[in-house]
């Protein structure tokens, strides 16, 4: 039984393979398979499917935009099941728990606490009677 998954846990295509090239392509290289295969499947030509045309327009897009194609590889890099068009819409928040295996991108936006002028005071442990009723547990 195929059932199909909700529009949100849906993947789309991976522009790369779409174009017929692999992430370390030049934006030359991405520009030369894009023509062939747009001249391949324009819906003006005999042999041409307009639904694949669009798919391969949107990874030209995506992939000749610097800004855009590096946001395309983090979302690659995450595994997050979502589509990219979702993810791309999504708010922009520190998604450190998406990928693991990296350490040096966790916890980055966290704010560092100021540095206080009495940074060298030691701690003074209250002596008052009901705080050490409370800390034995009697009160």
């Amino acid at each position: 039984m195929n059932i199909p998954l909700p529009e949100l846990v849906q993947k789309s295509k991976n522009h790369y393979t779409t174009l017929n090239c692999n992430r370390y392509s030049s934006s030359e290289q991405i520009q030369v398979e894009y023509r062939i295969l747009a001249k391949k499947h324009h819906p003006d030509t005999t042999t041409g499917n307009k639904d694949l045309f669009q798919e391969i327009e949107e990874a030209k897009r995506v992939l000749l935009n610097p800004v855009e194609r590096k946001q395309y590889d983090q979302w690659l890099d995450s595994g997050i099941s979502i589509s990219y068009e979702l993810w791309r819409e999504r708010p922009q928040k520190n998604m450190h728990w998406s990928n693991k295996g990296d350490e040096r991108r966790r916890l980055t936006d966290v704010p560092q606490p100021a540095a206080s002028s009495s940074s060298n005071q030691d701690w003074v442990r209250h002596t008052d009677p009901n705080i050490e009723l409370f800390r034995q547990r009697k009160l």
